[in-house]
């Protein structure tokens, strides 16, 4: 286990609040659309708390000279109220089109009534950004709208609104003073953004290797069974049949007259028993031991660190296991037995031979009568001609 830090702990309190805030549903949206959706909620909420800000200072400042920004400030209130109202009936593209719309005409207005020195215009730049996070990829021709929008507004605002055609006259250092103010918000504003899309990037990440973990175990994992499937059993099999590697068995187990009782009882009933089948199998491996489906009812042993004769007795008593007790499906009971074959490995570089010798050690279990575990030892002069070719493979490869 790794230690974490506390800027790791951090780090994950930072993005588990940035999950609640844009991650929670709004009306039942989900996925992408859900996402925007919680985003133009708390976008909207945003612009109301800087409105409500900027109103209590025009009241405070100069509440009879700036009467018509005012009055302005309160229709620009109720109407991001409104945005958060359709948003939270789940009209998402009308609430992202209201959060654009609405600011867009308030910096403008601003600006003509200020002039562009008191930096309200600034915060149409952060269109850019919003426009990814409040709109989704299918709504990309709103998107670039809105770019162009924005920025034109921008442009428009610098350089025809300076505060010597403005509406209400301000002194300097106010002007000043309010530009700040606006230049730290949009900065900030700019920041947040750049915040909600790294950690949706990661989010992202995140689930595309949460899901090819899935993909991959699926792939590996027999479905019925709970046994990992051919591949990742032949991957360990061909690891240990590395030169040098730890000694290893396999075997192969064959569920007796399977057939017949698939055409008795029906697939359901034979499909039950492979279930209990895999759970008994588990249960009598130890943690280093693999087990997986080969095909129908075969199943492949791997037992590294182990002797034949000791591999020959863990088989016998899998074969008990499975044999002593009846599986019970659909009110009948049915006595399932198991003929299994068994012998060492070699370190050839495949594990080929080893596979057929169990496979032909089956095959004799199942010639002596079934529900019997037969074990085959390795043939000296095989393994000697084994050794000799994989010598000459050596010395190929060394002399390429």
């Amino acid at each position: 286990m790794t230690a974490e830090g506390p800027g790791s702990r951090r780090r994950g309190a930072l993005s588990d609040t940035v999950a609640r805030l844009l991650e929670r549903g709004v009306s039942g949206l989900t996925g992408e659309v859900g996402r925007a959706a919680a985003s133009t909620q708390a976008f909207l909420g945003l612009c109301l708390v800087i409105t409500l800000g900027y109103l209590s200072f025009y009241l405070s400042y100069d509440a009879a000279g700036l009467r018509p920004l005012v009055l302005m400030h309160v229709v620009w209130i109720a109407l991001h109220t409104a945005g958060i109202v359709i948003v939270r009936c789940g009209r998402q593209l009308a609430a992202a089109l209201t959060a654009f719309a609405v600011p867009t005409v308030q910096m403008a207005y601003g600006t003509w009534f200020l002039g562009w020195e008191s930096g309200v215009h600034l915060y149409l730049l952060a269109a850019a950004q919003l426009v990814y996070v409040l709109l989704t990829k299918s709504q990309w021709a709103w998107r670039a709208m809105w770019v162009v929008l924005s920025l034109g507004a921008f442009l428009l605002c610098q350089f025809t609104m300076p505060a010597s055609r403005a509406q209400y006259e301000m002194p300097r250092t106010v002007l000043n003073g309010m530009f700040s103010v606006a230049a730290v918000v949009t900065a900030a504003l700019l920041f947040m953004l750049a915040a909600i899309a790294h950690y949706r990037a990661d989010a992202a990440q995140q689930l595309a290797a949460e899901s090819a973990h899935r993909a991959e175990s699926l792939a590996n994992t027999d479905a019925l069974t709970g046994l990992a499937t051919r591949r990742p059993v032949l991957a360990r099999l061909e690891a240990l049949a590395l030169p040098g590697a730890a000694p290893y068995c396999v075997a192969i187990a064959d569920l007796d007259r399977f057939k017949e009782l698939n055409d008795a009882h029906g697939h359901a009933c034979g499909d039950a028993v492979l279930a209990e089948v895999g759970v008994r199998l588990r249960a009598e491996l130890r943690l280093t031991d693999s087990v997986g489906r080969w095909g129908g009812e075969e199943f492949i042993f791997v037992l590294p660190d182990a002797t034949l004769e000791e591999a020959a007795l863990t088989m016998d008593r899998i074969r008990r296991s499975i044999g002593e007790r009846p599986v019970v499906c659909s009110g009948h009971d049915h006595a399932i037995t198991v003929s299994i074959g068994v012998t060492e490995g070699e370190h050839v570089g495949s594990a080929h031979y080893a596979i057929k010798r169990a496979d032909d050690a089956l095959y004799t279990s199942k010639q002596k009568g079934r529900d019997r575990v037969s074990a085959v030892q390795r043939d000296p002069a095989e393994g000697a001609r084994l050794d000799r070719v994989q010598d000459r493979r050596r010395v190929r490869g060394a002399g390429a």
